[in-house]
Order: structure tokens, then sequence, then C-alpha cells
């Protein structure tokens, strides 16, 4: 990649709930124990309960189907030097996240063509490069000569394209998380939003490898163990050598309950093909 001041995101990790393997013992305990939920809290407090029965109950419930009780820990981070194009899709994901986004009046237009998020496919380009710098320059000097007109910075901003600068605090529930990493760590996700995935999963199993066990891809072990994106887009990923596609896993699995079916057919344990299967 050119060597470049190009600003590129940072994930901040701020904080987040008291101790989520404590929260989320305590809430699978809700469903699991006929202990109060002040007794289950006394005995988390006390030690009568060791860490480690803690943390190896809260991994072994994590591989359930129990997904509710998830949504009791919240993680905080900050994340920077993104662009409105990247804000517009982490958006979209709005179930378990609370988030606040840097107001575009406040952008520091004073940085030039550094107040923009530059793709690293425009950086690679020299040509691509050029032209991208002069049309944020003219954008800038379009958005000043507003502001010199007594125009509005909240008029004045309707110029700003996609790529302008922006930054976001924001909480998110251990589940949202799971479901986020899941599409945004992904091949398929935009550049952008998925270095900031990648970021916040390195954040995770730094600070709480045990919960990180659960956390990646989709196709990961830990996930849902297969790739469920367009055949052709699977087959060109990096993952695809150690992943298997949905497609192939329906057509294994069509050919064996054909297989079996026949064999029960011969043995004359089923009388009729079943109508379901392709003969």
């Amino acid at each position: 990649m050119t060597e470049t001041n190009f600003p590129r995101p940072r994930v901040t990790f701020l904080g987040c709930s008291n101790d989520p393997a404590e929260v989320l013992f305590s809430a699978f305990r809700i469903c699991y124990s006929k202990d109060d939920a002040a007794t289950t809290w006394e005995k988390i407090k006390s030690g009568e309960i060791p860490r480690e029965t803690i943390e190896n109950f809260v991994k072994d419930k994590l591989g359930t189907g129990h997904t509710s009780p998830l949504r009791q820990v919240v993680f905080v981070f900050v994340v920077d030097n993104i662009s409105r194009a990247c804000t517009a899709q982490f958006n979209r994901h709005h179930i378990g996240i609370e988030r606040e986004e840097m107001s575009q009046r406040y952008v520091d237009f004073n940085k030039g063509i550094q107040s923009f998020i530059t793709p690293p496919s425009i950086q690679d380009d020299a040509e691509a490069l050029i032209k991208w710098t002069q049309l944020q320059k003219s954008i800038l000097e379009f958005y000043n000569f507003c502001l010199e007109r007594g125009i509005k910075k909240e008029d004045a901003r309707f110029a700003l394209p996609m790529a302008t600068s922006s930054r976001e605090q924001f909480t998110m529930g251990f589940q949202a998380m799971q479901q986020f990493l899941d599409v945004r760590m992904c091949e398929r996700a935009q550049w952008e939003i998925r270095e900031m995935a990648w970021q916040m999963y390195r954040v995770m199993k730094k600070e709480f490898p045990h919960l990180a066990e659960r956390l990646g891809i989709k196709c990961w072990e830990n996930r849902q163990l297969y790739c469920d994106e367009d055949y052709a887009a699977y087959q060109v990923c990096k993952w695809s050598k150690s992943r298997p596609h949905k497609q192939d896993l329906a057509e294994i699995w069509q050919s064996k309950k054909i297989a079996t079916r026949k064999a029960l057919m011969e043995e004359g344990l089923a009388s009729e093909p079943d109508p379901g299967l392709e003969t």
C-alpha cells in the first residue's frame, strides 16, 4: 500500500458492565437454579462459587441456544477515523446497540484532505488518488464558500461526501456483538467496517478471552460452522479452504438421505420412495 498519513479506523475499549462473567453467570443461574438471585450473588461475592466454576459455566452456556442472558452485559467502545459511509453501515445494526455519532458541524476541515477517509484502493491508484484529492479540495472550497456567505453549517454540509471523517461511542450487548462480528469480520464486509470489527474482536480476545471463544466470523467452528454467502464469493474467500458452504452441506445431506432410503427399500423396511427426495 502507498505510504501515506491517511487516517485509519481506530477502536478503543472504554469499559463494560461490572464483571461480565459474573453478570452472565447470575443471569443464567436465574433460569437454571432454585436459589434466589440474592443468594446467587452472595455466593459469587463470598467466593463460595469459585471463579473457575463461573467461567466454565458461562463458557458452556455460551454454546447453547439460550441467548437472552447475553443481553445482560454491555461493552463500551469508541471508534475514530471512520467515514460517514461506515457509520451508515454500522447504524444498520441497531438491536442491542446504543450509539452517539459526531455532528458534522464539528469536523475539523482545517485538516484539508485529512478530513476525509480515503479507501486503500484509491490510495494504491496514483491517478485516482490525484483526482480524488482534487475532488475533496473542491468540496472543501465550496463548503467554506457557503459559510463565508452566511449559509448555515447544517445546510453547507449537504455538499460533504460520505467520506467525511466521523467518530462514534457505542455500547453493545454480547449477543449484539456476536451478530455484528458474525457478518462484519467476514471477507465480504466492506474494508472499513471489517477493520473496525477485527479490532473489536482483538480487544475482546485480550480483555475477555473466555468470552471471545464464542466470537468470530459466522463460518468459524465456534459460530455456525459454515458459510451462507454467495457461492461464487465463497469459492474465492481465503476461509473456504477450511470452511464448508451450506450448499455443499445440503448436497451431502441430500445424498445421504437418498442412499439411506434406497437401503431401507432394498431391505423391505420402506415401501415407497420419499416424495421429498430425488432418485
